[in-house]
């Protein structure tokens, strides 16, 4: 069961936020598109040329262009609105600024909000103590001195600003409001619908973004800690306490147990699933929550249709959530496995797509090709089943977020595309994308050394090392990299930056670098120039991702006792206690 709390953030996700995509505006009748850019610290915008608009550097945010031609702009601590040419549509004087609904903008200034219209006219007062939105109703929830009332889009107040806490949305013509603990139902004109006499009223979901009483079936309801079902004349349809657990209405449908059996009803209180399963839920990943139905006897599964109806034998032994690209949009899918290990798809309107032929499929990931294994052989299918690339391989892998297809034949690795087009030879012994260009740069292993090369087999780092890193939490941008035994870094571009000469090296700031050889450590700086000679039992600093501090001090052990240098190796303290090591490093020491 959703929060109210939760409910209302997606409310207010929804209405606030779109999708940062490529944006149009006719101006002269030529038809430009715009596309939001940002760094670290601000917002801008490019056209379609890649032709700079709105700079970085100037606005520290940016909201994507609404239907009026608007831009929600933050500049200097303040919020105003711009249009694509920068032109102040309304003035950057407000600590909050929200978007548009219904024609008006609710905006906070000197500590209270109120409401601007699109010309930035102060149309409702800077009197209430939160934000708020027009909905359905077009009201928005008014709060003084924490009670909640609503009020019309020419601020008067509608229903009195008396309550402990008010509910609306953006699909019902309909509000509710607590009183003393208890929930009541309100229409759009301020009428009172039903007594305070709910404890909780829980919206179903309506789409991805919205939420609704009424409009997908029968609304769940809770007094007196039972739970219930009302329609929308706020009849009891389903009595109070008549199940022990219930779920809000999806698609005229809801989930109901008792005695730890679950079933489905209808809008009429009918059960259309027996109560006879052991579970019954709609898949659900993170905010996503399917229409579909899975339902659960002893260790066995079955996909139900949005209506209930089967889709899938009772033979499903897992399911994986999934999305895959189509020819227009992503859709949602289930990757299924049945009790004989075979593998086969159904999208989330309940049609299957890939038939139970593949003892794997990769989920999709959002992408329109995936890998899928049959018999003993590994080939690239599409969504719709097509083969893209044949069964005769002996592995093929992928990544979430890498657009290639790493196949291995024989023992030899290549690389293909979504289309089955070869893309690197099938001449390395591995092949890993590196992490901070994983589209462009690999890590290739030949004869068992590595290196590192581009889309085109150019080599960037030669393939000469006998290890090379890919990704070190916390760790430098180079790559280490290891030769005949010993250690050292080269850069991105293929730049030795410390040779290969240490046993152990290790890196976490920008200062010194500590290295061991022969049991015996010292460090060096970016030069690869001695700081401190490779002599002592033991090296210690104070990491500075923990610090939050410029490293400034190195602990030294030598025959048994501490001292303490700056980073250029000039002595501070002769002799440190081990009261102070064990202070500062015991658990680094205590934990080898």
């Amino acid at each position: 069961m959703k929060q109210a709390l939760n409910i209302l953030f997606l409310l207010l996700f929804a209405v606030s936020c779109k999708p940062q995509s490529t944006e149009k505006i006719n101006e002269q009748n030529n038809q430009e598109t715009y596309k939001r850019i940002n760094d670290q610290n601000s917002w801008g915008f490019i056209n379609q040329n890649n032709d700079t608009i709105i700079p970085l550097g100037k606005y520290k945010f940016l909201n994507p262009i609404d239907d009026e031609g608007m831009i929600l702009a933050e500049s200097n601590g303040k919020r105003g609105y711009i249009n694509i040419k920068q032109d102040t549509l309304i003035p950057f004087i407000y600590d909050e600024l929200s978007v548009f609904t219904y024609g008006l903008v609710s905006a906070k200034l000197n500590g209270n909000y109120g409401f601007l219209d699109r010309k930035g006219k102060v149309i409702i007062p800077f009197k209430y103590d939160s934000p708020s939105y027009f909905y359905k109703c077009q009201l928005a929830e008014a709060e003084l001195n924490g009670k909640y009332g609503f009020i019309d889009k020419d601020g008067n107040v509608v229903i009195a600003i008396k309550y402990e806490k008010v509910r609306d949305n953006r699909i019902d013509s309909l509000v509710c409001a607590m009183q003393n603990g208890k929930w009541a139902f309100f229409n759009c004109s301020g009428e009172q619908l039903t007594d305070f006499i709910f404890d909780q009223i829980t919206e179903s979901y309506y789409d991805d973004r919205n939420y609704t009483y009424f409009k997908k079936g029968l609304c769940r309801v809770q007094r007196n800690n039972q739970f219930g079902y009302i329609n929308n004349q706020f009849q009891e349809v389903v009595p109070f306490g008549k199940y022990s657990k219930s779920e809000p209405f999806r698609n005229y449908l809801g989930i109901v147990a008792k005695i730890g059996k679950f079933g489905i009803i209808d809008t009429l209180g009918n059960e259309v699933l027996p109560l006879k399963y052991d579970l019954i839920e709609h898949p659900t990943e993170y905010s996503n929550e399917s229409d579909l139905f899975v339902v659960k006897q002893g260790k066995n599964l079955q996909l139900l249709d949005k209506k209930a109806k089967p889709i899938t034998d009772f033979n499903i032994k897992e399911y994986v959530w999934d999305s895959y690209k189509g020819e227009e949009t992503y859709q949602r899918y289930f990757v299924l496995t049945d009790n004989l290990g075979m593998v086969g798809t159904v999208s989330d309107n309940g049609i299957k797509e890939i038939p139970f032929d593949y003892q794997k499929i990769e989920p999709f990931d959002g992408k329109s090709v995936t890998y899928a294994k049959r018999g003993e052989k590994f080939g690239l299918i599409d969504y719709s089943n097509k083969i893209i690339y044949p069964f005769e391989y002996d592995d093929i892998v992928t990544q979430k977020f890498f657009d290639y297809f790493i196949v291995n034949n024989s023992g030899k690795y290549g690389m293909v595309d979504d289309e089955g087009k070869q893309i690197l030879s099938f001449s390395y012994q591995s092949i890993t994308p590196v992490f901070y260009d994983k589209d462009k740069r690999f890590i290739v292993q030949q004869n068992g050394l590595f290196g590192i090369i581009d889309l085109n087999e150019n080599v960037i780092i030669p393939i000469e090392y006998d290890e090379i890193s890919n990704w070190v939490e916390y760790g430098p941008k180079e790559h280490f990299i290891a030769k005949k035994g010993k250690k050292g870094l080269i850069s991105r571009e293929g730049k030795t930056v410390i040779p290969p000469q240490y046993d152990e090296i290790w890196v976490d700031n920008s200062e010194l670098i500590k290295v061991e050889n022969n049991g015996l450590y010292g460090t060096i700086d970016w030069k690869n120039k001695i700081v401190h000679p490779i002599k002592y039992d033991e090296i210690l600093w104070e990491w500075p991702f923990l610090s939050q501090k410029p490293l400034d001090t190195i602990y030294l052990k030598k025959d048994g006792n501490y001292f303490s240098t700056d980073i250029k190796g000039n002595v501070l303290e002769q002799r440190v206690s081990e009261k102070v090591i064990d202070e500062k490093f015991g658990y680094l020491l205590n934990n080898r």
